[in-house]
């Protein structure tokens, strides 16, 4: 399977991945354990003082990628797999959780599609604010965009300087800020407040007009039972409209 994922990291373009694509959906759920690991692989603390070295020297090109060469393409794979790849959920919400890695956690999921979202709605229960406002992110792009949530490009890779397939997103200006909104009437108060949450960090241009068509659903968040949900929206309120918020009784 690592020639497959070597073949997507050497594409160069996402026309020319669809060859690895169709291997990796022939394998179906047996590929699923070779790709979580590559998703969950950590360089040893000697394995990247290496690395750092060889970056620093010009003169020796080694084959190696350098740290993690496989994440990405890993990530791209479980997006082959789409709905198919969902058993690996309880594992990928284990590393949606961990603050220092959460983001490759829950591009793992928004790469699989909607079928991740019960596992992102439970990652926003989490106590660490950027770990359940990434993942409630991810809920709003996976209800506002229709196929394409992922950006993909190349790079160099900093030890062997060949191509290595990277990942991106973008917040769209009105879709995946709008999309918060809705969660703001979810049925999980973990949901709800994470959205709050989110939308507190998207109150300035471009994203102002659509913040504020928040104001309603955050002054009755506001006075939800759930006392994390009440101060999440209560603090967003004050930002977008502290008259609204004052008049709902947020301190």
């Amino acid at each position: 399977m690592s020639e497959w994922l070597d073949e997507d990291n050497q594409a160069g373009r996402m026309d020319k991945t669809e060859s690895a694509s169709k291997a990796i959906r022939a394998m179906g759920t047996n590929s699923l354990p070779f790709l979580l690991a590559n998703i969950k692989h950590t360089c040893s603390p000697l394995e990247k003082t290496f690395f750092k070295l060889v970056r620093k020297q010009h003169l020796l090109k080694l084959p190696s990628y350098g740290k993690e060469p496989y994440r990405t393409t890993s990530i791209l794979a479980l997006g082959a797999l789409g709905s198919n790849a969902a058993p690996l959920s309880p594992e990928l919400l284990q590393v949606s959780e961990i603050p220092d890695f959460f983001l490759w956690g829950q591009c793992s999921l928004l790469a699989i599609g909607p079928a991740a979202i019960p596992t992102l709605a439970k990652v926003c229960q989490n106590t660490n604010e950027a770990v359940r406002t990434g993942a409630v992110l991810m809920i709003a792009m996976l209800t506002s965009l229709p196929s394409l949530r992922i950006g993909w490009g190349w790079s160099k890779a900093p030890v062997n300087g060949r191509p290595m397939l990277e990942i991106s997103y973008a917040v769209g200006e009105n879709d995946q800020v709008r999309a918060m909104v809705k969660l703001l009437e979810a049925p999980e108060a973990a949901v709800r407040r994470a959205s709050a949450d989110a939308i507190g960090h998207y109150t300035k241009l471009p994203y102002d007009q659509v913040a504020k068509s928040a104001v309603e659903p955050l002054v009755k968040a506001a006075n939800d039972a759930d006392a994390d949900l009440r101060y999440s929206a209560g603090r967003t309120l004050k930002v977008i409209d502290p008259i609204a918020a004052a008049k709902a009784g947020v301190k």
